[in-house]
């Protein structure tokens, strides 16, 4: 199992008994001591816990969200099948938006397709300018350091001629009254492209349903498929209209 994997169910574990000791940690992965200490310094850095004599525990800021740049690297195998289901979505010769978010970034850097991309997101439009196969439009505006995007009133009003085929968006939060993120002008962005495309799609790990943001960017039936990486619980289920396709990329043994 790798260190990813561990670290994921590590999260589970915690959330489920609140502390965990480094024996616990050993039993439940038949690690090595030193194995554990490494997975514990490791989990120490998404901010959910908080170190304990002989163990960790849940952290009360476990609801953070963490920036872009914390979060790069974390559950990364459950973001790369996510990835890999996002480009099954896309069609040849189509026109979509990319979110910035970690899972989508893998994505980009591995589209292929003719298309038309639009996109907010700074390192999206890297990835993607790489090929030239892809016609790339950055929304530009003010430089968002922390999260990595642009935003200008002027670019929500270029989307206003703009019919994208489908959208991929990410959520900060994922919350019974919505899709929440944590800049207001973000969920700005999200709110005119919701409005501006045929097809929604919400790209997001089951942990975003634990974490809590500021600003509605979406409602759950504006969303037509969620892709996502474990199956939801029923309460979760509840969230989602009957006709959205829910798309759980669990790993295969």
């Amino acid at each position: 199992m790798y260190q990813e994997e561990r670290i994921q169910q590590m999260q589970q574990l915690l959330e489920q008994r609140k502390r965990l000791s480094k024996k616990e940690i050993m039993e439940a992965f038949q690690i090595s001591a030193d194995t554990a200490r490494r997975d514990i310094l490791e989990f120490l850095k998404t901010g959910m816990a908080v170190r304990t004599h002989g163990g960790i525990m849940l952290s009360e800021d476990s609801s953070r969200v963490l920036t872009f740049g914390e979060r790069i690297g974390i559950h990364k195998p459950e973001k790369e099948r996510m990835a890999a289901r996002v480009l099954e979505e896309i069609a040849e010769n189509s026109t979509l938006f990319l979110d910035v978010s970690t899972t989508l970034l893998l994505a980009a850097q591995k589209l292929t397709k003719m298309c038309t991309v639009y996109t907010h997101s700074l390192d999206n439009a890297f990835a993607l300018g790489m090929n030239p196969k892809i016609k790339v439009h950055l929304l530009g505006g003010e430089f968002n350091h922390e999260d990595r995007f642009f935003f200008s009133v002027r670019s929500l009003e270029e989307m206003d001629s703009i019919k994208f085929d489908i959208c991929f968006i990410g959520a900060a939060s994922l919350e019974k009254e919505g899709i929440f993120f944590k800049e207001q002008n973000n969920a700005l962005i999200k709110q005119k492209v919701v409005k501006q495309s045929r097809q929604v799609v919400l790209v997001a790990e089951n942990q975003k349903f634990s974490k809590e943001a500021q600003y509605k960017g979406a409602n759950y039936q504006d969303i037509d498929c969620f892709i996502t990486d474990k199956v939801l619980t029923s309460k979760q289920q509840a969230y989602f209209e009957d006709q959205t396709e829910i798309i759980f990329e669990e790993e295969t043994i």
